[in-house]
């Protein structure tokens, strides 16, 4: 194999042949995996960054797109006004939305056959990459295929937001592959720098996509490392001539993305994580590593067996390991004791299988939390790249023992070792197969990820009370969203329970539920203005306007609170501020026709007409409905006759 490894010279027919048969064959088993996610719908977070998304709408402005951080202008009832709390900048996944919504048509299953287009797409990579590096179509067939059909990116594929993953790995991938071009195929200093720089520019594609897209660099760094063995000086030579215009070229495209990256996130007030979505944040640096070695070895151990898959990133997924007496930390110290002495035994060995353990220890140590805090705790999707390096074990594997076991034992005998080969493939895509219709919508998901997974996880619970009580289920939803505050409270879980309580009638218990959230987290407008529509309703206008004008001083240009407030202070009978509320809502947003009626009606009310004239024709300007146009027409049609009076008395 590693006498392969280092061949440069082009490719015969007969594997080039061979090549497109593996890849015909990838193609017909992703699509039919995948094919039926085109009757999906919108799934847990691809609500906000996709459906009710405007940056992801088909009349974006793809420029202003890459001016925006990936939670920017999210509609409020999904997370808006959270802009300060999280910052992730992927302008080319949310300008893929745009584009296919734009090119394909709006909605959910051109989306989504799009995803699958590109998760095969993305295995063909891998196909090519390892068929250049290992010249074996048989390692590289397997490889591809095994990853195309794995379980574990079934999420990843099927919710709409896996697109990042996907994007950043044909961004790596890509950038990997013009590498390798580089190296065995561009004899002149101009073609090398011309493989080099457009390496550069899948690299800053894959960044602008996710952040996964680092995986690029220790990949290159292993599968160039296993090209020439020790001691042969052509690693020199090749490090001399082509290695570090790559790499040149691919760490300007990163401080290129870090430096727009960094620039944007300065205009961003940034909140520490919040705790029930990862408590690592707030553990001693010894408890977080502890939880890291475990989360290492769960991410190695759903490689090989990925069941139960379940979407759940938050408190409680993976309880923290808090001493030293904990048996999971031991069971997984020796867990990755035995990956390092493999990966020992084939580096010494000059099998290629060591760059796929290596690569999967990177991937999995990058999300394990030993740098910093993420924005969860675990979570399958940021296995996409990293689960290459383990099908190329597979692969790898099944080629060394096919050898040896088809040169030393009878023919009948090594036949089982096909079969075998078949039978671990058949069955990750049955798994995969089984899996895909859990993505059909939110509650589906969460519902099958209690079932199957952690029923101690909070998010999962409060998801599933949030879905429940969007479809109307108030009784199961309340139940559910207790479930989630007995394990532990938060300010969210809070409002949602506020709703909840407000939508079956129980007013007392809805007020306290938003009292509490107010109390749990005092900063954060949304839980204010949903407290003081409690308090309205209840008849405390004092109250909920103070809790508005608090709401106001942390987001004094939101349109939402200062009409909030105006409806607040024209039942108090103060028609001024009334009017200089609604004023300040229409400046903020004003293409909101509910909002200049109102401003109208008030205008009208102070004796203003010209003024309300001006907003009544806004309205029509704005408005296609007809019964708001006729009733606005009638109110002009008044006004004018008004006005007519008061000139001919």
């Amino acid at each position: 194999m590693t006498q392969l490894a280092t061949h440069t010279g082009g490719a015969p027919q007969s594997s080039v042949w061979m090549l497109l048969l593996w890849g015909l064959w990838i193609g017909v088993c992703g699509w039919g995996l995948y094919g039926r996610t085109a009757e999906h719908g919108y799934v847990v977070d691809d609500v906000a960054i996709v459906q009710t998304n405007p940056n992801a709408a088909a009349d974006a402005d793809l420029r202003l797109v890459f001016k925006k951080h990936y939670w920017q202008d999210v509609p409020a009832d999904e997370g808006a006004r959270r802009n300060f709390r999280y910052f992730h900048y992927r302008p080319a996944t949310i300008a893929s939305f745009v584009l296919v919504a734009r090119l394909l048509g709006d909605g959910p299953r051109q989306q989504h056959l799009v995803n699958v287009v590109l998760h095969v797409l993305v295995a063909w990579l891998v196909l090519v990459n390892v068929y250049a590096w290992l010249r074996d179509t048989l390692v590289a067939g397997l490889t591809g295929l095994y990853f195309v059909v794995h379980p574990l990116h079934t999420e990843a594929v099927a919710m709409l937001v896996g697109r990042a993953e996907m994007l950043a790995a044909l961004g790596a991938l890509g950038a990997l592959g013009l590498a390798q071009l580089a190296l065995q195929r561009a004899p002149s200093p101009a073609q090398r720098w011309l493989c080099a720089i457009a390496s550069g520019c899948c690299l800053l594609f894959g960044w602008l996509s996710k952040e996964s897209a680092v995986l690029f660099f220790p990949l290159w760094l292993l599968v160039f490392w296993s090209r020439f063995p020790k001691g042969q000086p052509s690693r020199q030579r090749a490090w001399a001539t082509v290695v570090w215009q790559v790499g040149l070229a691919c760490g300007l495209a990163t401080l290129c993305f870090w430096a727009v990256h960094q620039r944007l996130q300065a205009g961003v007030q940034l909140a520490p994580i919040d705790f029930p979505l990862n408590p690592l944040a707030y553990v001693s640096l010894a408890q977080r590593w502890a939880t890291g070695v475990v989360l290492v070895m769960k991410y190695i151990a759903i490689h090989l067996w990925s069941f139960p898959l379940q979407v759940d990133y938050s408190y409680n997924s993976i309880p923290v390991v808090t001493d030293q007496y904990d048996r999971r930390l031991w069971i997984a110290l020796l867990g990755c004791l035995g990956v390092v002495g493999l990966l020992w035994v084939t580096y010494r060995c000059q099998s290629p299988a060591w760059v796929g353990i290596a690569f999967l220890l990177v991937g999995t140590t990058l999300f394990a939390h030993f740098v910093r805090p993420l924005g969860f705790v675990f979570a399958e999707r940021v296995m996409y790249l990293p689960s290459a390096g383990y099908c190329l074990v597979v692969a790898v594997g099944f080629r060394a023992a096919w050898n040896a076991v088809w040169n030393t034992m009878p023919r009948t005998i090594a036949c089982g070792l096909p079969a075998a080969m078949v039978l671990l493939i058949g069955s990750a895509g049955w798994q995969t197969w089984r899996e895909v219709p859990f993505y059909r919508d939110t509650r589906t998901t969460v519902a099958h990820a209690l079932a199957v997974g952690n029923r101690q996880s909070v998010w999962l619970w409060h998801a599933y009370g949030t879905e429940l009580l969007n479809a109307g289920h108030v009784t199961e939803a309340i139940t559910a969203l207790e479930r989630a505050h007995a394990i532990l409270p938060s300010a969210e879980g809070c409002a949602v329970r506020a709703k909840a309580y407000f939508a079956l009638g129980q007013r007392a218990l809805a007020l306290n539920a938003a009292r509490e959230a107010v109390r749990r987290d005092s900063t954060w407008a949304p839980y204010r203005e949903l407290y003081a529509v409690l308090l309205f309703d209840n008849g405390q206008l004092d109250e909920a306007a103070a809790q508005l004008e608090v709401a106001l001083t942390l987001l004094p240009d939101d349109g939402q609170l200062h009409a909030q407030l105006g409806v607040i202070r024209r039942h108090q009978g103060r028609l001024a501020d009334a009017i200089h509320h609604y004023t300040l809502a229409v400046t903020s947003m004003p293409t909101k026709a509910v909002w200049w009626n109102t401003l109208g009606d008030l205008l009208a009310l102070d004796g203003n007409l010209v003024q309300a004239q001006f907003c009544y024709r806004k309205v029509l300007e704005i408005s296609s409905d007809v019964a708001v146009r006729r009733e606005v027409e009638h109110k002009l049609m008044q006004l004018t006759l008004h006005r007519a009076t008061d000139h001919h008395p």
